[in-house]
C-alpha cells in the first residue's frame, strides 16, 4: 500500500537523522547516565544504589574523669563505624588529622572527620566551645553532604543535651537541692534519646534511624528507584513531544525543498501521502519511548508498574505526543518558525509539564498548585498517567489522566490533519 510504503520511507529516513539520533535518543540517554554516575551508584541485581562513603576517623576527645569517664567524641566515632550507618559509611579510625587529611587528598578516603580535643568537655562547660572538622575531597558532594548531615545531627543532640544538663542544674540550684554529676548526665542521656525519637517521629532523622540495616537498606534501595524512575520518566515525556514535533515538522521541510508539492502531482492519492506521513510522526514517538523504556530498565532496573495501567501511559503518550506535534506544525508557514516554537515553546511547555519530577518530595506540594499547574498543558496529563502507573496505580487510577490524552490527542490530530489538508489538497 502506498500510504504504509510514505510511512517506512519517512521512518528510515528519520531513523538516519541525526537530529533524530542525538536529540531524541542520545541526549535523554546522555541526561540519564549523568544522572547515574552523578549518585555514584552502579546498577546491580537489587538496582540503583548509593555508593558506600570511606570516612577516616581522628578522635582527639578526652573522656571527663568526673563524669565517669564520659567521652562525646568516642561516643560520635562509635556512631560513625554502627551497623545501622554500615550501609551508608565505611568508616576506620585514623593516627592522627594530618594521616587523615593526607589520605583525603590523594583520594584514599573521600572523608575525614577530625573530633576535637576538649569536646567532651565542652558539652558540660556551659561557656566551652568545640568544632568537629569535616576535610573532604572537593570533587565529590554526595558522600560529604551525608556524613556532615549525620554529624550535624549528632552535634545537635550533644548542644540540646548541654543545654538540658544546664536548665537542670540551675533549677536544683534555685531550690537548694544539689546537682551532682550523675544526674546531670542523665538529665542529658534522657534529652537525647527523647531528641532521636522525635526526630525518628518527623522523618527528620531518616540517616539516624535505628532499624535493621537490611530493612534500612530495603527502603533506601526502594526510594532510589523511585527517583531514578521519576527522573527517567519527566525526561520520556520531554522528549517525546519534542519528537512528536520534530517529525511533524518533517512535512514543512519537504513543503520548503519542494519535494512535497512534486509527490502531489503524482497519481497517488493525496490523503495517502498525508496519511503515511502522519503515521511516520506516531511510529517515530513509539520508537523513542520503547527505546528510553529498554533503556532505564537495563541500567536503573526501573520498575514500569503493571502491564494495564503502563499499556494505558505507554498509549497516551504516544497518541498526545504525535497529535499536539502535528497540531503545533500544521498552524506554522516554514521550518524557521518551527525552529523557534520548538526551541522555545516546546521546552517552556514540558518543563511546566514535567515540574512534578521536582516537587513531588516538597512538604506541602502534594495537591498545592505544583500538582495543579502541569495539568494546564498536555505533558503534565502525560506525567499524572506515567506516575499513577510507576507508582503502582490500577486501571482505574489512570483511567483519568489516560482519557484526557485521548480526547486531547483527537483533539489536536483532528484540527491538525484539517489544516494540512486544506493546506496541500
Amino acid at each position: 500500500m502506498k500510504i504504509l510504503d510514505i510511512a517506512l520511507k519517512d521512518i528510515l529516513r528519520s531513523l538516519r537523522n541525526y537530529f533524530f539520533l542525538g536529540f531524541g535518543l542520545g541526549v535523554p540517554v546522555l541526561m540519564g547516565v549523568i544522572f547515574y554516575f552523578a549518585f555514584g551508584g552502579l546498577a546491580s541485581e537489587d538496582g540503583f544504589e548509593i555508593a558506600r562513603v570511606d570516612v577516616l576517623i581522628v578522635n582527639l576527645d578526652e573522656p571527663l574523669a568526673e563524669y565517669d569517664g564520659f567521652s562525646a567524641g568516642k561516643m560520635l566515632a562509635d556512631f560513625l563505624q554502627s551497623e545501622e550507618l554500615a550501609g551508608l559509611l565505611a568508616a576506620t579510625e585514623a593516627d592522627s588529622a594530618a594521616d587523615a587529611r593526607a589520605a583525603v587528598d590523594n583520594q584514599e578516603a573521600g572523608v575525614a572527620v577530625i573530633i576535637p580535643a576538649g569536646l567532651s568537655a565542652a558539652a558540660f562547660d556551659p561557656q566551652g566551645k568545640a568544632e568537629v572538622e569535616i576535610y573532604h575531597d572537593p570533587t565529590l558532594t554526595i558522600g560529604p553532604g551525608i556524613v556532615t548531615s549525620i554529624v550535624t545531627q549528632f552535634m545537635d543532640t550533644l548542644v540540646g543535651s548541654k543545654i538540658a544538663a544546664g536548665v537542670a542544674y540551675d533549677q536544683l540550684t534555685a531550690q537548694g537541692a544539689t546537682a551532682d554529676t550523675l544526674v546531670l548526665q542523665n538529665v542529658a542521656m534522657q534529652y537525647g534519646e527523647w531528641s532521636a525519637a522525635l526526630a525518628e517521629s518527623q522523618g527528620a532523622n531518616a540517616l539516624l534511624d535505628i532499624r535493621s540495616p537490611a530493612g534500612r537498606e530495603e527502603e533506601e534501595g526502594n526510594l532510589a528507584l523511585e527517583m531514578v524512575g521519576g527522573v527517567m520518566t519527566g525526561m520520556m515525556v520531554f522528549y517525546a513531544f519534542y519528537t512528536g514535533a520534530a517529525s511533524a515538522m518533517g512535512i514543512l521541510q519537504e513543503e520548503q525543498d519542494g519535494t512535497l508539492p512534486r509527490l502531489l502531482t503524482t497519481p497517488t492519492p493525496s490523503s495517502a501521502i498525508l496519511g503515511g506521513k502522519l503515521i511516520a510522526v506516531f511510529a517515530l514517538v513509539i520508537v523513542q519511548v520503547i527505546v528510553l523504556m529498554a533503556f532505564s530498565s537495563l541500567i536503573f532496573k526501573t520498575e514500569w508498574g503493571a502491564p494495564g495501567p503502563l499499556a494505558m501511559a505507554v498509549v497516551g503518550l504516544v497518541v498526545l505526543a504525535a497529535s499536539f506535534g502535528i497540531f503545533v506544525m500544521s498552524w506554522l508557514k516554514d521550518t524557521k518558525q518551527a525552529g523557534v516554537v520548538i526551541g522555545g515553546v516546546m521546552t517552556v511547555l514540558g518543563m511546566v509539564g514535567i515540574s512534578s519530577v521536582f516537587t513531588a518530595n516538597v512538604p506541602g506540594a502534594a495537591g498545592g498548585l505544583t500538582e495543579i499547574l502541569p495539568l494546564f498543558v498536555p505533558q503534565g496529563w502525560a506525567m499524572r498517567a506515567w506516575r499513577l502507573a510507576i507508582e503502582g496505580g490500577a486501571v482505574g487510577d489512570v483511567l483519568l489522566p489516560f482519557g484526557v490524552m485521548l480526547v486531547l490527542g483527537a483533539a489536536f490530530f483532528a484540527v491538525g490533519v484539517l489544516k494540512f489538508k486544506k493546506r496541500f489538497v
